[in-house]
């Protein structure tokens, strides 16, 4: 009986430091980078895992989503890949708006050809003119064979220009469906959600240690 009333109260004075070097070690390991963190917190979880029922409540709260990061690993994943896409991607942005300025030049282009009205109307008034000038009929024949040429040459050039736009197109749209839609602030949002949980319970740690 005599040798346990010593270690009764030796107890009580080495438990505070255990729970201050346990809760300075989970302060070292949240100092991580949160995406290495998200992958694997197991270390972090075991210490809280024994110090917890000894902590204030208040501090088991922060500490306890510090410690299950990994909750968080595929939201935050997804979020790096998909800024990592994006940042990879800017070439091909300004590639596709290139292009896009470039066919919107040839369909303005293709507008301007394809309006043959007045070469149409032109050519009826010197049909009506051959009928009723007889002594001009090989002037006129000739002038109804140039712009019929003019016409058929405009045809050939709207339909090539045509089928360049609907090319160009067709590749534009594929192009488009490889850029990663949404923005980075969105995903930076998700990923400083998670670290803003490291950070709460590195803050917290240092609180109770600073007591």
């Amino acid at each position: 009986m005599g040798l346990n009333a010593p270690n009764a109260e030796v107890q009580p004075q080495q438990q505070p430091i255990t729970i201050t070097k346990q809760l300075q070690n989970i302060k070292d390991l949240l100092s991580a980078p949160i995406t290495a963190l998200v992958g694997n917190s197991s270390e972090i979880k075991n210490i809280f895992e024994q110090i917890e029922s000894q902590l204030p409540e208040l501090l088991q709260i922060k500490l306890w989503p510090a410690s299950n990061l990994p909750f968080f690993r595929v939201e935050v994943n997804k979020a790096q890949q998909r800024i990592e896409a994006r940042r990879s991607q800017v070439s091909l942005k300004v590639d596709i708006a290139q292009r896009c300025k470039a066919l919107n030049q040839k369909k303005a282009s293709l507008d301007i050809k394809a309006d043959v009205s007045a070469n149409m109307n032109r050519l009826d008034l010197l049909k009506k003119e051959l009928v009723e000038l007889e002594e001009k009929v090989r002037t006129t024949k000739k002038l109804i064979q140039a712009e019929e040429a003019s016409i058929a040459n405009s045809k050939q050039e709207t339909q090539e220009i045509a089928e360049q736009i609907q090319a160009e197109f067709i590749e534009i749209s594929n192009l488009s469906w490889q850029i990663v839609i949404g923005d980075d602030k969105d995903d930076e949002t998700i990923i400083a959600r998670a670290d803003a949980v490291r950070t709460e319970a590195i803050h917290a740690i240092e609180e109770f240690l600073n007591q």
